[in-house]
């Protein structure tokens, strides 16, 4: 019998190399708050050789774009879950709409820090400009219609463009989570922030 794995075998552990090396990523960036990290770096921490990350990864940029899109995997499913109990049930308010955006977005300032580390290299770079544009609208594509479809449950509609209207929504939250390292009580800051953004940039729907 063959020792060579089967093609299932090798794409599975290729699977948990590419995680392997993801997690290490991520866990560097705790520890150093900062992308530029060397591939010695990150396969030493994941236990690999360099030919295992080059077999997954062209660039730290890319790995970098894995681990955020990674995080954002899993904000579009509490997205999709926080605003969707935002549409059930009666008697909906602007407090129910605001707790699910709250919710929905990560808190985590670590998710925002990568992003905004990307956005730097994105200013100079035109293929991490891309990359970076392709997942920022993917995420304002998942939000939108979610968040319309919560303000319309509680009768109000935004005063400027729907797609305009979700980007206030999320840069608003990612200003109060940017508070975190400055101020205590970032919770707080997100709430108003959000409930500024639906309030003030939204009035009663039309009967």
């Amino acid at each position: 019998m063959s020792d060579l794995p089967t093609p299932d075998r090798a794409v599975r552990r290729r699977s948990s190399t590419r995680a392997t090396l993801i997690a290490a990523a991520e866990a560097l960036f705790d520890e150093t708050g900062s992308t530029s990290i060397s591939v010695e770096a990150v396969v030493s921490r994941a236990g690999f050789t360099r030919g295992a990350f080059y077999s997954n990864f062209r660039t730290v940029d890319e790995l970098f774009f894995a681990v955020y899109e990674q995080q954002a995997e899993a904000v579009f499913a509490v997205l999709e879950r926080e605003l969707g109990d935002a549409l059930e049930g009666e008697h909906r308010t602007v407090d129910d709409v605001v707790q699910g955006v709250v919710r929905g977005l990560p808190p985590e300032d670590k998710w925002y820090a990568i992003r905004s580390v990307l956005l730097t290299r994105a200013r100079h770079d035109a293929d991490v400009n891309a990359l970076l544009r392709a997942h920022t609208d993917r995420f304002h594509d998942t939000l939108q219609p979610l968040l319309i479809a919560a303000l319309r449950r509680i009768g109000r509609v935004p005063t400027v463009d729907d797609a305009l209207y979700t980007r206030a929504v999320v840069a608003a939250h990612v200003g109060a989570v940017s508070q975190s390292v400055l101020f205590d009580a970032t919770d707080a800051v997100r709430i108003a922030a959000v409930e500024g953004c639906i309030l003030g940039l939204t009035t009663p729907a039309a009967d």
